[in-house]
């Protein structure tokens, strides 16, 4: 329906809206300019966040960005190019440096506004109301954030050029919630208030005061169907405080249903006047928790007003809501149910709308009318650390090609040496985060080199145009050595934050009650070889591989010991096993025909040809499981408690102070913590 953010208003609000019913496209396009469909532009401090402001734009499908590389004409670098078109596609043109991409709206899950992210020798222009002393950036943040004015900061270290401003804290805004400009400047750091993150420690003012008008500045309006929604606007308008609202009743007619934006020198209401059928409050940026921007309600005899972008016919409003949310652009909707707008069948007419800024230009009241919102924000976000339950069965067959969208948190890694090619297989555990295997990256460990790919099925697929992530960053388990030895685990940073779908998603992280079920099975899935000296697969491989004892494990392989940090798996003569380059997940009991939760192993550190027999494939056990248990869940089977904790500490100390969205990382206060953290 609308909203989220204040990050940018074009026509004086931000609504996200369900304009578009299409796949979710990831992909960005370097030297790239989209040619024409221009709305407007704003300044952005990169691509990412200029992605963002087109995806809460109301009507921006994509965009066009000039880095601070741009060379051609230096004022503008920087610049956010939003776009739109009837196509959701506009020509390509070739042009050095820019970068180009799509609106998220198409994706299934909310975007969040939340940008904590500085920009080290950037200066984001605005107008200045505020200069002080700070010790820190850090410091002037957390100003900003606890400023109601404040939209970003400009902060000066103490070796600035100007001798004058060293050590000082510039709070800035601007009437779009973006800077004005942006300049680079040494010696500066900028950034965004933490509001939109739910970090403001100023008071949450809840309170609705019902025949009551405030004074102050007024700002803007919009037709909302009810206070609720009115609130919401004012939240995430760039400069609105407080609000006023006209309810159905109010005595003039064309105001009825009307949203005044306000806000004021002294941050607070003017006055507070008695007003009949006025209801009053405040924006809700400052709590401490974020407001939904689905509305899922509907309203009766209200007649929503737009433009019309289709006339359809369905058996209710609820049908007509969901069409609404399927069809391009349709950002509300109106249902007639009267007899006189009905065909044979019973249906009756469904007015798909839209307007320029995600609001009804007017809501009309009267009877055999029914109005709503589009459903597309009421999608359930995807977990960020959970792949969700299957919703159908899975049947298990061992060495066979899986389906699409059958295990969804699967990657493949290449990378480019003479050429580009498949190397390993990772799992998706949060939306900028990959798991893999530390034997994989030891010696490729140029994070430029490597390539993932999200959502393929078969290796033949990928060719020049397949979206793909770039790697930031690759972290390798710091007591790895080689795979005998245990510790084969890596994660890889992603350049920018992935976007769930359907053919994407985050393998799960047990939970306590998980944790206390009995696991037989393995499932081992990848391109790896199905027999020695074999090649990779094209399509995505699955089979099975029954889990054993630790105590079954060593005894077949006696001259090596097996440690407490690994689970075996495997079969007594070959058959399946944990191949070259395939993952492994465990299972729950299938025989039964239930739905299955999947959960995440790590890859084989101790690889033996598939085609070997009496081969039991070792196994180490994922180490966010390891954390799972070990923050709360108490031990399981045979895992060794200390060893656990010693991947706690590990994980604890390698993301500190980073941006991780699995953020329970700490010893366990245990006798077992103290003596190995």
């Amino acid at each position: 329906m609308f909203r989220m953010i204040w990050i940018y208003q074009t026509f004086n609000f931000i609504f996200l809206l369900a304009s578009v019913y299409s796949e979710c496209v990831t992909q960005t396009y370097e030297n790239t300019y989209f040619q024409g469909g221009d709305l407007t532009v704003v300044f952005t401090p990169s691509a990412n966040y200029c992605q963002v402001v087109c995806t809460y734009h109301p009507t921006c499908l994509l965009f066009t960005y000039l880095p601070a590389t741009w060379t051609k004409d230096p004022a503008k670098r920087f610049s956010c190019y939003l776009k739109d078109s009837d196509t959701e596609m506009l020509p390509k043109v070739d042009m050095e440096g820019a970068i180009s991409g799509h609106s998220l709206k198409q994706c299934n899950i909310q975007i969040s506004a939340c940008s904590p992210d500085v920009h080290i020798g950037l200066d984001m222009e605005g107008k200045i109301y505020d200069v002080t002393v700070a010790d820190s950036y850090q410091q002037c943040q957390k100003r900003c954030t606890n400023d109601n004015r404040c939209h970003f900061f400009t902060y000066a270290s103490e070796t600035f050029n100007n001798a004058s401003f060293r050590k000082k804290c510039l709070l800035k805004q601007a009437s779009v919630g973006t800077p004005t400009s942006i300049k680079v400047l040494d010696e500066v750091v900028s950034g965004f208030s933490l509001k939109t993150c739910q970090l403001s420690e100023m008071d949450c003012q809840m309170d609705i005061f019902e025949d009551q008008e405030f004074s102050g500045i007024n700002i803007t309006s919009f037709f909302a169907p009810d206070i609720s929604v009115c609130q919401t606007i004012c939240t995430y308008f760039p400069k609105c405080l407080f609000f006023t609202f006209f309810t159905k009743e109010w005595q003039i007619e064309s105001q009825r249903n009307l949203c005044l934006l306000k806000t004021s020198t002294s941050g607070i209401p003017e006055a507070l006047t008695s007003r009949e059928n006025a209801v009053s409050g405040f924006g809700l940026l400052n709590c401490r928790r974020s407001l939904p921007a689905c509305n899922s309600r509907t309203y009766t005899h209200m007649n929503f007003l737009g433009d019309e972008l289709n006339v359809t016919y369905t058996k209710g409003h609820r049908a007509c809501q969901q069409v609404c949310t399927e069809v391009i652009r349709c950002q509300f909707f109106t249902y007639f149910s009267l007899q006189d707008s009905c065909n044979e069948e019973g249906k009756c007419e469904c007015h798909l709308r839209m307007s320029s800024n995600g609001s009804p230009v007017k809501i009309v009241h009267g009877p055999g009318r029914i109005s709503g919102y589009s459903l597309r924000l009421c999608k359930k976000k995807a977990s960020t650390v959970c792949m969700q339950h299957s919703a159908r069965t899975i049947r298990i067959v061992g060495g066979t090609d899986s389906a699409p969208g059958e295990w969804p948190w699967q990657v493949s890694l290449h990378v480019k040496l003479s050429r580009r090619r498949h190397v390993c297989g990772g799992s998706i555990i949060s939306n900028q985060w990959i798991l893999t295997a530390a034997h994989c990256v030891m010696s490729l460990a140029n994070p430029n080199i490597w390539h993932v790919y999200a959502g393929i099925l078969k290796q033949s697929e990928i060719n020049e145009d397949t979206p793909f992530f770039k790697v930031e960053e690759i972290i390798v388990h710091p007591q790895y050595k080689y795979a005998r030895t245990g510790y084969d685990i890596a994660l890889m940073k992603l350049d920018k934050p992935m976007n769930f779908t359907d053919l994407q998603l985050p393998i799960c992280l047990p939970s306590k009650e998980d944790a206390d079920i009995l696991y037989t099975d393995c499932w081992v899935i990848g391109w790896g070889y199905r027999k020695e000296k074999g090649r990779v697969e094209d399509i995505l491989q699955k089979a099975t591989v029954p889990l054993m004892s630790r105590e079954e494990c060593q005894a077949r392989y006696r001259k090596r010991r097996i440690g407490d940090k690994v689970i075996c798996a495997g079969y007594d003569e070959g058959g399946r096993d944990a191949c070259k380059g395939a993952f492994v997940s465990t299972s729950t009991d299938h025989s039964r025909g239930e739905n299955v939760k999947v959960f995440q192993l790590l890859p084989p550190w101790f690889a033996l040809p598939a085609s070997m027999h009496s081969t039991a494939g070792i196994l180490l056990h994922l180490f966010l499981w390891m954390l799972q248990l070990a923050l709360g869940y108490g031990k399981y089977n045979h895992l060794n408690a200390t060893a656990v904790v010693k991947w706690v500490c590990w994980q604890a100390m390698l993301f500190k102070g980073r941006e991780f969205s699995l953020s329970k990382t700490a010893c366990m206060p245990t006798e077992d913590s103290q003596a190995v953290c």
